[in-house]
């Protein structure tokens, strides 16, 4: 029994903090990218959601992406939960559990989509 290593799994706790990394990155690029476009001078306010100020905006985000950004934390601790004991690295599970979760919320949005 000296010779024989038991097979090294992936923490837990590691993947899904490397996941939520994964997110926040992704989140805060949004951001940054959209925060750099400037505003049109002469907008037309006539449309629907054409003249929100920046939190009005921020708060329909929210109440929008709020849903999706459960979906893809309960994917993701799914999958992550799935690799973690396949997978012996944190980082390479957190990553693939991070673009499963996206992978299975944009299916599950494109089935929600055709259905409807």
């Amino acid at each position: 029994m000296d010779g024989v290593d038991a097979t090294r799994r992936a923490s837990f706790g590691l993947s899904v903090l490397v996941a939520l990394g994964w997110y926040a990155t992704v989140i805060t690029a949004i951001f940054v990218g959209w925060s750099g476009v400037p505003a049109a001078p002469n907008r037309d306010c006539s449309a629907m959601f054409s003249c929100l100020t920046p939190q009005e905006e921020i708060g329909l985000m929210v109440i929008l992406g709020g849903p999706i950004l459960a979906g893809l934390l309960v994917s993701t601790l799914v999958v992550t939960g799935l690799l973690a004991r396949l997978v012996p690295s944190s980082i390479l599970t957190g990553t693939l559990s991070a673009l499963g979760g996206v992978v299975v919320v944009a299916v599950a949005g494109a089935v929600w989509q055709g259905v409807r």
